[in-house]
């Protein structure tokens, strides 16, 4: 016979009153570490050596005093006061309780209806290991505060006294967090670009997935309801955009617009830059179509970029990390109480060319100012593709790719910051950070007085980056200037030719003896 029993509220096993008999004492063993229990005496009564009826029935210490408050709830309810209605005491009790079948819908009711009225302070604590009970009707609750922790009470259990053991049967789920990339750039083993790593332009839209996992057990019955909430922490340089999709085993989830249990609700904000916020389905129970006790997959996908914030190179410091809460104690119905996963992160990596504008030859007093250079995507390394449209941040010195408002708002005429041509500095320097691996071109737009202009520069960046441990990652960055090695591309320009002239000083000197 079953030794739990799915309840509404409190979780419980209704054993029939006809059930095997023991001595005046037995052994109830906690098998779980770190869970204690409380046994309340509903019921008490004699058993003999066979299997018999529960005899000689009155009520327990964790019933008697309470137990005309407990009897005129069982009689108004709509679902067992049929049952009950004629219950005035401990045995017309326990025969009524007798009709009732194991795991019904109104043992379910008189369980949780038990526990609401269970005399307080009464109860046996059961630790793990070996304990012993008198004999009688016990309602055994695990009492074990777990909130905020990865872990989830056990349904409690409603006993004729037995030898009896509370298994470790409890439900937990687990979270992940993934992040796309190209498959051609995704880090290894990726399943369709999605992985713990990635690596994008500023300003670049990519996508962000949490999982749920919910593995299938046949405790999620117990609960009324099953509440999930993820907890999604963004780094300063990631900006949210929008939720993309919401799905439940496949099953597409809506957004809640009123009341509704069974749709999701987030606080983040379009433009968001960093910070934490969550999303929340009340109950996953409710959605159409799922079964928990079959398990289930909780997917969240939705869209983010890097922003100028964003660290570039290979530092790990543009993380994302998520956690999920859950009900936890189904003798709570599955609300209030929840449990918390670990974390788990993600990361995203940018990459930064730095340039240095040289006359006639590479040395420090040689560094030209003002030449103009636009960077250009390829797809073979010698077609030039589109400009990559950019952005000069004064601040930082350095050109950084524009965002969609920021192209936006310039074609219109209402900003007018977004360029595709980079300038050297006094120092002949410009620097463009927030790249993709990828292969640019580089050509001179703009030739200072007196240059020549220079060729074009075919530049290739690489990066092989992975997640080391749960807290860590890394990329490994190569660059390429002309198919060689490079740590940055240093630009030379020749002077123009010197050519001869004719007039000159002759003329002048003739002119003046002619006066």
């Amino acid at each position: 016979m079953k030794k739990i029993l799915a309840l509404t509220l409190v979780l419980i096993m209704a054993l029939s009153l006809a059930t095997t008999a023991f001595a005046a004492t037995a052994t109830v063993t906690v098998a779980k570490a770190g869970h204690t229990y409380e046994a309340y005496q509903i019921l008490t009564g004699s058993q003999g050596e066979s299997e018999t009826a529960l005899g000689d029935v009155a009520w327990g210490t964790g019933m008697a005093a309470n137990s005309a408050a407990f009897l005129t709830e069982l009689k108004n309810n709509a679902t067992v006061g049929e049952t009950f209605k004629d219950a005035v005491d401990a045995k017309s009790f326990a025969e009524a309780m007798a009709k009732l079948t194991d795991n019904s819908e109104g043992a379910k009711i008189v369980a949780a209806i038990a526990d609401k009225h269970k005399v307080a302070n009464s109860g046996v604590e059961l630790k793990k290991g070996e304990n012993t009970v008198d004999d009688g009707y016990y309602l055994i609750v695990d009492i074990t505060n777990l909130s905020g922790q990865h872990d989830s009470k056990n349904a409690s259990l409603l006993q004729v006294t037995r030898d009896i053991t509370i298994a470790d049967k409890s439900s937990i789920p687990e979270v992940d967090k993934q992040v796309w990339d190209e498959e051609a750039d995704a880090e290894a083993n990726h399943t369709n670009g999605w992985g713990e790593t990635a690596d994008h332009f500023i300003n670049e839209s990519f996508q962000f997935k949490l999982i749920a996992t919910l593995s299938a057990d046949e405790d999620y019955a117990e609960y009324e309801k099953y509440k999930i909430v993820f907890t999604d922490t963004m780094s300063a340089g990631v900006t949210f955009e929008s939720i993309e999709s919401v799905k439940v085993d496949g099953i597409p989830v809506d957004e809640k617009t009123g009341n509704e249990t069974n749709k999701y609700e987030y606080t983040a904000t379009a433009g968001q830059a960093g910070g934490s916020w969550t999303l929340t389905i009340e109950d996953i129970k409710g959605v159409a179509g799922v079964n928990l006790v079959d398990g289930a997959i909780v997917e969240v996908i939705y869209n983010a970029h890097l922003n100028e914030n964003a660290v570039v190179g290979n530092f790990d410091e543009n993380k994302n990390t998520v956690y999920l809460e859950y009900s936890n104690n189904p003798n709570a119905g599955g609300e209030n109480e929840l449990g918390k996963t670990t974390e788990d992160t993600v990361w995203v990596f940018t990459y930064k060319v730095d340039s240095t504008k040289y006359a006639d030859e590479i040395k420090d007093t040689n560094k030209l100012p003002g030449a103009g250079f636009t960077l250009y995507t390829t797809t073979d390394g010698t077609t030039k593709g589109n400009p990559v449209k950019l952005v000069f941040d004064t601040d930082k010195n350095v050109y950084r790719p524009a965002s969609a408002a920021e192209i936006d708002a310039d074609a219109n005429a209402q900003v007018k910051k977004v360029v595709t041509e980079m300038t050297s500095d006094e120092d002949g320097k410009f620097h463009v950070i927030g790249l993709d691996v990828g292969t640019y071109i580089m050509e001179e737009t703009n030739v200072p007085a007196g240059y020549n202009k220079c060729a074009d520069i075919t530049i290739e960046i690489t990066a092989v980056h992975k997640e080391t441990n749960e807290e860590k990652a890394e990329t490994i960055i190569a660059m390429k200037k002309d198919n060689v090695a490079a740590s940055q591309v240093d630009v030379v320009n020749k002077s123009g030719t010197v050519l001869p002239e004719t007039g000159g000083m002759g003329t002048t000197i003739f002119y003046i003896v002619g006066g």
